[in-house]
């Protein structure tokens, strides 16, 4: 009887794979994803420049702090277009006006160096803090 109930079960798994293998095609529908016509590939970067709609709604100052040695400072306020300092000697801070419903963000790399970033709205509002290598602070007000 064992050997009978093993068989079986080979048996029963072999039919399962072939009828999972006919069920394949070569042929693919559906929306291609891709150009596949071999012709050269382009890319194209678009940038807007955003004005802040919200009102605004107080200060913020960005900070980065830490390290020995010069560091690049990305930054975008208010969901402007991206700023960036090269070779900026630390510590480093930018104040700004703070709109509502928009994000600005400062990004530090100095290589593997911990970095500090943090923005502090009106003085005294810890609204974002990191304390890594190339960390990023961001912050948005939604009042």
């Amino acid at each position: 009887m064992r050997v009978g109930r093993h068989a079986i079960g080979v048996i029963v798994s072999i039919g399962s794979v072939g009828m999972a293998a006919t069920g394949c095609t070569d042929k693919i529908s559906g929306t291609p994803v891709a150009d596949t016509n071999g012709g050269p590939l382009t890319s194209q970067i678009t940038t807007t420049s955003t004005v802040p709609t919200g009102k605004p709604v107080g200060t913020a100052v960005m900070k980065v702090s830490g390290g020995n040695g010069p560091v690049t400072i990305r930054y975008r306020i208010n969901g402007g277009s991206q700023q960036t300092e090269s070779n900026v000697m630390l510590p480093w801070e930018r104040q700004y006006t703070v709109s509502e419903e928009v994000e600005s963000e400062v990004t530090a790399d100095g290589g593997d160096t911990i970095l500090v970033c943090s923005i502090i709205m009106d003085g005294d509002k810890l609204a974002s803090f990191k304390n890594e290598p190339r960390p990023t602070c961001s912050f948005a007000y939604y009042g």
